[in-house]
């Protein structure tokens, strides 16, 4: 998908896509310079901080977009020559389905974090969370504060800013939540009864999903592929994990990587950078950074020390 303007000022107008082109065609188009990116299995999150300005494009994903601060003049037009002018105050939601035109303006500096995730990704977490693959996403009024959105783009922002210290795990895990938290509250599934469960994970579930991760440290380990190995809804999973073990799945996830590049330091001379490797860690800084901040010390020092 090309671009044609500078993204500084002016339109910014993108080409009509013909394909997903992995799930990130919108970003790989967003001016980079509006701020930070991330791009994830069938989605992609993107902070953004530009000045005045507009765009006309048609998504090949779903698009959602959260302010962090107002925009006393934020136009919108969704299949349509009509614009509605309106005040977006920090915290609105906005929503453009797949493959529908879209027209933005703001005259302000606008703040904002922007999730895509492909049609193909939300059917399929519908499918597990209301057993129902069809829906309809219903975009809100313009200027609805959306409080569970605005949280969960904050926690995905600090993802972003911090991404040496977190794990893409995490940040795939929070654009799933907030892909259900759509689901949920603005699509045709709304008044679906959600399913109610008590409990931890059956003895046999819970070995299965534990051998799972202890067997691909070295692989992504998203929060849907978990639940699928435990044949849960994501929602369900991360319920019942956390009365199983206590953490949630993302947090045991990296405390299993920690300890496992724990024995390989104290017990092998394995280089470092192939330890953080086989433990899943992006690279030896990440893997120090993760293990200074939750227990105090870095791989060097454990292995002087052994």
């Amino acid at each position: 998908m090309a671009e044609r303007g500078n993204g500084s000022s002016g339109n910014v107008t993108l080409s009509r896509p013909t394909a997903l082109g992995g799930g990130h065609g919108v970003l790989r188009a967003r001016p980079e310079k509006w701020g930070p990116r991330a791009k994830l299995d069938g989605a992609a999150v993107a902070c953004t901080h530009a000045g005045p300005n507009s765009v006309q494009f048609v998504p090949p994903a779903h698009a959602a977009l959260v302010f962090f601060t107002m925009e006393p003049q934020w136009q919108i037009a969704l299949n349509s020559d009509r614009r509605i002018v309106d005040i977006a105050p920090m915290g609105s939601l906005e929503i453009v389905p797949a493959q529908n035109e879209v027209f933005a303006g703001w005259t302000a500096q606008k703040h904002s974090l922007r999730l895509d995730i492909d049609p193909l990704r939300l059917q399929r977490l519908a499918g597990m969370e209301f057993d129902r693959e069809t829906f309809e996403l219903r975009p809100p009024k313009p200027g609805l504060f959306d409080e569970k959105a605005h949280t969960l783009a904050c926690w995905m922002r600090h993802e972003i800013q911090n991404n040496e210290l977190g794990a893409q795990e995490n940040l795939d895990a929070l654009a799933t939540v907030f892909a259900l938290h759509l689901l949920r509250n603005h699509s045709s599934l709304k008044d679906r009864p959600a399913q109610v469960f008590n409990g931890g994970l059956q003895a046999r579930t819970w070995r299965r999903v534990n051998d799972f991760i202890q067997e691909h440290l070295s692989a992504p380990l998203s929060l849907e592929r978990l639940a699928s190995i435990a044949n849960l809804s994501p929602t369900h999973f991360v319920r019942a994990f956390k009365r199983t073990t206590g953490q949630s799945p993302h947090q045991y996830v990296i405390s299993s990587r920690l300890s496992y590049a724990r024995g390989l330091i104290v017990n092998t001379d394995t280089p470092l950078s192939r330890i953080a490797e086989l433990a899943g860690f992006s690279n030896h800084s990440h893997m120090t950074a993760v293990m200074q901040r939750t227990w105090g010390t870095t791989p060097t020092e454990f292995r002087r020390k052994r």
